[in-house]
């Protein structure tokens, strides 16, 4: 599957919205959102990596972000709303946001068709 880069999911952002935030404070909010991905969605699933160490302005352009590009716009919908929240544009946010949960929620349902949980041990009080 088509995967997505920091680089790739910054650059398409700013094309779309353009903003006077930097490419160091963007690649933070990509960490919080993959961090917050990996914790609810994949850590759970087998097959997943043992850890997530996030991101920060050292982290190469080139790196693969958690979700592949068939919902790449998780990415510019969490960024959006992360400019529109920090620039105060509430009517702004509350419509990233909205579009942010959706795009969320169908990766969530489509990584639960596509990846089994782990077996968890059961017992008995």
């Amino acid at each position: 599957m088509k995967t997505t880069t920091i680089d790739e999911a910054i650059n398409y952002f700013d094309e779309q919205c353009p903003n006077q935030y930097s490419r160091e404070e963007k690649i933070g909010w990509l960490s919080e959102l993959d961090e917050q991905i990996y914790e609810e969605i994949i850590k759970t699933r087998v097959g997943a990596p043992a850890a997530f160490d996030g991101y920060d302005d050292e982290t190469a352009g080139d790196t693969v972000l958690l979700v592949p590009s068939l919902f790449k716009e998780i990415y510019r919908y969490w960024l959006e709303k992360s400019v529109d929240y920090n620039n105060r544009e509430m009517g702004a946010f509350n419509n990233a946001m909205a579009m942010y949960q959706t795009y969320y929620d169908n990766y969530f349902a489509w990584y639960n068709r596509h990846h089994r949980v782990k077996e968890t041990k059961q017992f008995i009080i």
